[in-house]
């Protein structure tokens, strides 16, 4: 075989496709190792070495390439692929761009191996620090201390102890030798009276009156071995004694040679940096009302004695401090906020990624703008329309997409309170202020499953049954507002498995204990390996205690008279607080009966007003004058405070005119205090008032729950017009696509405006808007094609992911806080919204993919059309691979700002490197001629299961920066789609029908 012919062997596609099909592999079994054994040792046995290895008998044996291996055999390919091919020229410049950047990934991914270093420093206020410490590495130092002025370190990593191995050095008048090494172990006081103790292999220093227990090394990424060793320490043939050194004892230990001072000790690895930094101030900042960390900053003094810099610093969470070839980051922090811990990372290859992501990105875009502005659509694709004359069948369609839409617009139900003016008002809940239309609705979902009450024939709205829950407990608690379908949970409650799923408080309040207690069980155990039946009864005990703390949010359910009790508290604190002033003057106890009574009454006020403030689900008492636009609090933090003041907030009075008149259904009452609090509210908080408002019509107009209607019907009009060979009926459908795109977009830019944030925030958003991305891409698809199979495509995606959305909502408000690392719009509105468009565009392309496979299977794919949905699929998955290569890519800067890993091999991270892959593979494949159509469609329809796995599954390992946490009901559903998935791809290989005459 002469050098040409291996070459041209390196550089074929098939050699390519070899290396990523290995690639994906090694992704998976990696990212599924990281549960068992965390995700540092995991990338260390799949990523960082050149085999995988698993022990037989006393040998390690190599069963499989690791990621060195296939990173270097990349590398070789590509490399060949630039030495073979004449890619130096204007046509295939794109190609060329590609290949020299992933290259140059694969060099950075290696260089980051090898070079860089991670490690941390943990300061307190106040304190000077030089040096950093690796968070899961040791070393044993030996320090000259006979200097009374200069201390001389000799470090050794832990990697070069081992039993027998002896270390020394020219300085020293002295060797050590290793007795014995422990990779990880336990050290504790040795107790002082246990018989039968062998006695300690450690002769001198602590470990004389220590006991080791050795354990086994920890795979856990939060735990670390702790390292530990018996060293011997010659003089010559002289030995001057054994000594225990371990990372668990942080005092060194002294000895003596020659009249010098030295000491021995093991300790995190250190790097010690050419300049000091000092912390000045470390800030932890959360949301109003919550515990959601809003933000973390450490203020620090950095002086460098050699340049002369001396200067403040501001570090926090996606702004590092890059100085001097050190990256510094906001890592964690403790000691009630006075300990800032800093992420050191040093890196020489960080800019290669940046470089490389440029050079691929620019490839892509001109190659396959190159390729599919060559494609021209065929058959009806390029005909234009004869006529502009618009078939009555599309106006039908406009009128009733048109109804659907304005029949949102309706008013709510008449009532003789007026609840819609209640659902507006504004409150602080989980860091934000939203409606109580919106607590009502999300409150009821969770505990019901819909946002509506039907009970006894009656149709309550959420904000009627908030009302009722918290004015009439007797009446609500009647109502069945629990959903239980767990059959072993009804057996646990003795309940009888009907017709019926919802259960009323009533029924549940004698059977709490037996609830309680095996809740309490399933809380201890993680969510993942909890069983169905404990997910069931902690969801209820769950669901319980909100129906308890939304009875108890504005007032002490049962009260008889609201506005009464709020009289007789102010007289009591008052009378109250001038008995104890009198009491702390005469400096004994209260002096007459009249002052006893007093406290009496305001003790027993101040224990039921503590226990409200406890309880409350939100805080609904507006910030007093001149304070914070945060500071919010509950009505019972709120009467527990007048205590102190010896006013009552005016807040804590209209909602008590408001819930007293209700209770007593005294319409006139209610509608004064509600106008009344409107008043404050809009004289003090106009902005929150109609952002509130606008969010509680918002639920009401729901249009989502619009768009999914019109996706429906887009759905039937062009099955219909399919089955009855109607090219206006299939126009029909793409008009009501297009309306139900308007619902789905108006939907998505409210919850912009209400945010302030781009589209994606979280799981619910992520669904909604890769639906929405969908429906646009088949519209545009449709608009070129013209056979309204993008257009059912695009309707059935939006629908599909509308209906997840619904479901994730059910887990609480979808309008939720970002955490602090995730407090940016900058890296929200480009990594997210572009990683979001890709898994869109894969779902578009598997879903075009199932059309084709389905009519070729019928018989009905003539050739044009064939050819139509080849050429879309294709186009979309081209789409698919630019934009979830880029939005992978800008997830690495992000993570390198924000922590100093561009790629650190997550889960998710390693979700989104899957669908790369695979988009990858797929048009290699297609241009190596391994696949043809069928092949090419059948490939598109695997890319859905890859992309939901990235998409959910890897959200539940319960590992990893971006874990959701398990979900029992989603993790069913994704195996069922990956089943029906694998039914699908298996179509492809069918005999097919012969296809009749060409008719879409």
């Amino acid at each position: 075989m002469n050098k040409k012919t291996v070459l041209k062997s390196l550089a074929s596609l098939e050699f390519m496709l070899a290396n990523l099909a290995v690639l994906m592999l090694l992704v998976i079994l990696c990212t599924l190792a990281q549960v068992e054994i965390g995700t540092f040792n995991a990338v260390d046995v799949y990523f960082h070495e050149f085999f995988i290895y698993r022990k037989i008998g006393a040998w390690s044996v190599p069963v499989f390439p690791g990621g060195a291996t296939v990173g270097l055999c990349l590398f070789v390919n590509l490399a060949a692929v630039l030495a073979t091919r004449d890619l130096w020229n204007r046509k295939k410049a794109g190609i060329l761009l590609i290949h020299i950047g992933l290259m140059l990934f694969v060099v950075g991914e290696f260089t980051t191996g090898l070079f860089s270093e991670e490690s941390q420093i943990p300061i307190e206020e106040g304190q000077s620090r030089n040096w950093s410490e690796a968070p899961r590495a040791d070393e044993l130092v030996v320090i000259d201390r006979s200097d009374a002025e200069l201390d001389t370190v000799y470090a050794m990593r832990d990697g070069v102890l081992r039993d027998g191995r002896t270390l020394s050095h020219p300085y020293w008048p002295f060797v050590l030798t290793v007795r014995r090494y422990f990779k990880n172990a336990r050290v504790g006081a040795r107790p002082p009276m246990m018989q039968g103790l062998p006695p300690s292999v450690a002769d001198q220093g602590i470990g004389a009156r220590s006991v080791i227990r050795p354990l086994p090394p920890v795979s856990n990424d939060d735990a670390r071995n702790m390292r530990a060793a018996f060293i011997d320490i010659m003089r010559g043939d002289q030995r001057l004694g054994t000594w225990l050194v371990s990372s668990t004892l942080d005092a060194p230990q002294e000895f003596s040679v020659d009249g010098k001072r030295w000491t021995l000790q093991m300790r995190p690895r250190r790097t010690y940096l050419p300049f000091t930094l000092t912390l000045k101030d470390f800030k932890h900042d959360k949301y109003a009302g919550t515990n959601i960390p809003k933000n973390f900053s450490s203020l620090i003094r950095l002086r460098n004695l050699r340049t002369g810099e001396d200067r403040d610093v501001l570090i926090y969470m996606n702004n590092p401090l890059r100085y001097a070839g050190f990256t510094f980051f906001q890592a964690s922090f403790g000691k009630a906020d006075t300990l800032s811990v800093l992420q050191v990372v040093r890196n020489p290859g960080w800019l290669l990624p940046y470089i490389s992501f440029g050079l691929v990105t620019l490839g892509l875009m001109f190659q396959f703008g190159f390729h599919l502005l060559k494609m021209k659509p065929k058959g009806l694709g390029a005909v234009k329309e004869k006529t502009r004359r618009i078939p009555k069948e599309v106006w039908a369609a406009i009128a009733v997409s048109v109804l659907i839409l304005l029949s949102a617009l309706r008013s709510p139900p008449e009532s003789s309170i007026d609840h819609a003016g209640f659902a507006h008002l504004p409150v602080l809940h989980n860091g934000r202020v939203k409606p109580l239309d919106s607590i009502a609705r999300t409150s009821l979902l969770m505990m019901h499953g819909k946002q509506t009450l039907k009970d006894d024939g009656q149709r309550l709205l959420a904000s009627q049954w908030l009302l009722e829950l918290m004015t009439h407990p007797q009446k609500a608690d009647a109502r069945r507002v629990f959903t239980i379908h767990d059959p072993d949970l009804l057996g646990l409650l003795g309940l009888k498995q009907e017709k019926r799923k919802a259960y009323a408080f009533d029924e549940l309040l004698p059977l709490v204990e037996k609830i309680e207690v095996q809740a309490a069980r399933a809380g201890r155990k993680k969510p993942q390996e909890r069983t169905r039946f404990e997910r069931a009864v902690f969801s209820l005990q769950n669901r319980l205690m909100l129906y308890r703390r939304l009875q108890s949010s504005l007032g002490v359910p049962g009260t008889e008279d609201y506005e009464q009790e709020i009289d007789e508290f102010e007289i009591v604190v008052t009378e109250g607080i001038a008995a104890f002033r009198t009491h702390m003057e005469a400096g004994s106890d209260p002096q007459t009966v009249t002052d006893s009574i007093a406290l009496a009454r305001l003790g027993a006020f101040f224990t039921r007003y503590r226990r409200l403030a406890k309880i409350a689900y939100y805080k609904a008492v507006l910030p007093p004058p001149g304070a914070s636009a945060d500071a919010w609090t509950s009505v019972g933090e709120s009467l527990l405070m007048s205590m102190r003041s010896g006013g009552i907030s005016p807040s804590a009075r209209f909602y008590a005119g408001m819930l007293g008149a209700a209770s007593r259904s005294d319409n006139v009452g209610f509608d004064k205090a509600l106008a009344g609090y409107r008043i404050t509210l809009e004289d003090r908080f106009p902005s929150a008032v109609r952002k509130a408002k606008y969010e509680a019509w918002l639920n009401h107009v729901s249009p989502f729950y619009r768009g999914m209607m019109l996706y429906v019907l887009t759905v039937l009009l062009i099955a219909a017009g399919w089955l009855l060979a109607s090219e206006p009926l299939r126009r029909a459908g793409a008009w009501a696509l297009g309306f139900g795109l308007f619902a789905h977009t108006f939907g998505l830019l409210s919850r912009m405006l209400l945010e302030m944030r781009p589209p994606v925030t979280n799981l619910y958003s992520s669904a909604v808007f890769v639906g929405w991305c969908g429906v646009l891409g088949g519209l545009l698809l449709e608009r070129v094609h013209r056979r309204g199979i993008a257009a059912f495509a695009a309707a059935c995606l939006g629908f599909a992911t509308l209906i997840i959305a619904h479901h994730l909502s059910m887990a609480g408000d979808t309008l939720e806080m970002m955490q602090a690392v995730l407090d940016s719009n900058f890296w929200l509105g480009t990594h997210v919204v572009t990683i979001t468009i890709g898994y869109s565009a894969t779902f578009l392309a598997g879903t075009l993919a199932h059309i084709y496979l389905f009519r070729r299977l019928t018989g009905s794919l003539d050739k044009e059309t064939k050819q139509s949905l080849y050429q879309m699929t294709y186009g979309v998955i081209c789409f698919a691979l630019l934009f979830s290569f880029i939005g992978t890519i800008l997830g690495g800067i992000w993570a390198d700002q924000s922590w100093g890993r561009f790629w650190g091999w997550d889960p998710k991270e390693n979700g989104a490197f899957l669908i790369v892959v695979w988009n990858a593979m797929i048009l290699h494949a297609r241009l190596a001629g391994r696949v043809r159509e069928t092949g090419f469609m059948g490939m598109a329809v695997f890319g859905n299961i890859v992309t939901a796995f990235s998409w959910f599954g890897v959200n539940m390992l319960g590992i990893g920066l971006h874990s959701y946490g398990f979900m029992d009901k989603a993790f069913w559903w994704i195996i069922a789609f990956a089943a029906v998935e694998l039914v699908v791809l298996c179509t492809a290989g069918l005999r097919p029908r012969q296809p009749g005459p060409a008719s879409a």
